[in-house]
């Protein structure tokens, strides 16, 4: 690598290949089905996949480690080419090489070798792909102490390693991988031919990467095999993860507490009301935090809360459009032509913003709404600056938390949202999972219009997303936490979970969702669940915490 002498990287890259068992183990089957946030997003994507995970600063350090190691690989394969030419010559040729060539050579030893593990990574990763009855077979062509004496002694058949590899692959895989398969032993042939350690090396990577790929479509596949099963159990799920973390001691008080404020005597409100009027309030707060209790969801509500931000700012360029046309004569509200199409090249400089867009006055904003005002008045001249000036104060006014103006607005479209919600919970309330993702997916019969993806401004699309976290939310916590009739203090012990404290939460929540005549009758009942402690995420929202391999839709 340029600006890198041999013995950095040798020194410093890893010893271990990037690809290996461990680093594959989270695409197991036994890790996917006890995946709690795999289980919690299934309820929100109907294509959720594994994916090699390049983005960011994560992916950007990754592939620098990675071509570390290839490079460091490739110094070694260099060390056993020259070796094998020089047991082609005569033994009684004089040495030619120069003193540094010679210190080149022998500098190999010094540092841990890497072929070694990389044989046997290789060995342990095709083993998870093929049948059993194939490992006798692996193990007899991926033995590190023989292959490690054939290169001492320069007779290992790379080639033919890489052909017998890449026709056992060609059986295993899908049949949309062979023509990567094939290129890669192609590709090992010239570079065995030429006897091009760092051509050698691509090739290597390359089977790194179909084995790689070839795990994720196995992963991939149980998915979709096994998504409804998932699916349907994931509550259930959920509420025994949570009770097995209570176990541990853990401590929700905090989130009992969030729960129940602002209200006098919460015990004689509507248990689910007051939930989804706390998620809403978070919603609409954007500088708000959510529960541990919310972390499965975090992401989706940051989501929701940009998207709200988003619909302030459009009702904010409304009242100032309107207020504009006024100043300028004009009597009554604006056209609905006009006003859609000032909201829409608004539309287009904020994505044009991306994420550096701070929702304020921008003034590329208000020069549009003026412009608008201006065309619809039929004024020739060009906007001036005390229009310009009038209108960003204006402007600034409905943007600024600290103005009535501000609260004016989101008090009406807290209202708003608030009543979608409450009509969108109602309607899916006693649905199942299934039936509630199928109801926001495009594609399956009978369902709404509305794509449950982020982006969208409308009020209706929010409060179909919240209403949809907060059901599911509600079916699994509220047995544990929001229908307990006292204090988290007063609870009974939970250091032992017991089966019967199990079945009675999942007879309240888990299969069918919990009506207000059975959280009123389990509120009145003598017998205590233990509270749940909080799931903390799976993965942390910080990109280069991310795991190797990240879930997303497939678009």
């Amino acid at each position: 690598m340029p600006g890198r002498g041999e013995g950095d990287c040798l020194r410093t890259a890893s010893q271990d290949p990037p690809i290996n068992k461990e680093s594959l183990s989270e695409l197991d089957l036994n890790r996917i089905v006890h995946d709690t946030r795999l289980r919690h997003d299934l309820n929100f994507e109907h294509e959720i996949m594994f994916r090699p995970n390049t983005y960011g600063r994560r992916g950007t350090r990754k592939k620098r480690e990675d071509n570390d190691y290839f490079e460091a690989l490739a110094m070694e394969f260099d060390h056993y080419i020259r070796r094998q030419r020089k047991l082609a010559l005569s033994t009684s040729a004089p040495d030619s090489s120069t003193p540094a060539r010679r210190r080149s050579e022998s500098s190999s030893s010094r540092f841990p070798q890497r072929l070694p593990p990389m044989i046997n990574a290789i060995r342990e990763v095709i083993k998870t792909l093929v049948p059993t009855a194939k490992w006798e077979t692996v193990d007899d062509q991926f033995d590190v102490d023989l292959r490690m004496q054939e290169l001492e002694h320069g007779i290992c058949d790379i080639a033919g390693l890489f052909e017998w590899t890449g026709k056992l692959l060609l059986g295993s895989c899908s049949p949309m991988r062979d023509p990567v398969v094939n290129a890669m032993v192609d590709k090992s042939q010239q570079a065995v031919s030429a006897q091009d350690a760092h051509q050698l090396v691509g090739s290597i990577r390359e089977l790194f990467g179909v084995l790689e790929t070839m795990k994720l479509d196995v992963a991939n596949h149980q998915i979709r095999y096994l998504r409804l099963y998932l699916l349907e159990e994931s509550i259930q799920f959920e509420q025994n993860q949570i009770l097995d973390r209570i176990a541990t001691g853990w401590s929700i008080s905090h989130e009992r507490r969030w729960f129940e404020a602002n209200y006098a005597h919460p015990e004689r409100e509507d248990r689910f009301l007051m939930f989804k009027e706390r998620v809403i309030d978070r919603i609409v707060t954007p500088t708000a935090t959510f529960p541990l209790t919310l972390a499965s969801d975090h992401e989706r509500l940051k989501q929701l809360q940009h998207d709200f931000r988003l619909c302030h700012y459009h009702a904010a360029c409304g009242y100032t459009f309107t207020n504009t046309l006024q100043r300028l004569g004009w009597r009554g509200p604006p056209p609905p032509s006009s006003y859609t199409e000032c909201m829409k090249r608004i539309g287009a400089i904020i994505g044009a913003e991306g994420s550096a867009f701070n929702f304020d006055a921008h003034p590329d904003v208000v020069l549009e709404m003026v412009r608008e005002s201006f065309k619809l008045c039929n004024i020739a001249a060009l906007p001036d600056q005390r229009t310009l000036g009038s209108t960003e104060r204006y402007f600034q006014e409905a943007l600024n938390y600290r103005t009535t103006f501000y609260s004016e607005i989101e008090g009406h479209l807290w209202d708003e949202l608030a009543t979608l919600v409450h009509l969108e919970a109602d309607a899916i309330f006693n649905m199942t999972p299934l039936e509630i993702l199928n109801r926001y997916d495009p594609a399956a019969p009978g369902s709404l219009t509305h794509q449950h993806r982020g982006g969208d401004l409308s009020l209706d699309s929010i409060s179909k997303r919240a209403a949809h976290i907060i059901v599911l939310h509600w079916r699994v916590w509220a047995p544990v936490l929001y229908n307990q009739p006292d204090p988290i203090e007063r609870i009974a012990d939970a250091s032992i979970v017991t089966e019967e404290r199990r079945l009675s939460i999942s007879s309240l929540g888990s299969d069918q969702p919990v009506g207000r005549e059975e959280r009123e009758r389990y509120q009145s009942s003598n017998g205590k669940c233990s509270p749940s402690p909080v799931l903390s995420p799976s993965a942390s929202d910080d990109e280069d915490e991310q795991a190797a391999r990240s879930r997303t839709p497939s678009v």
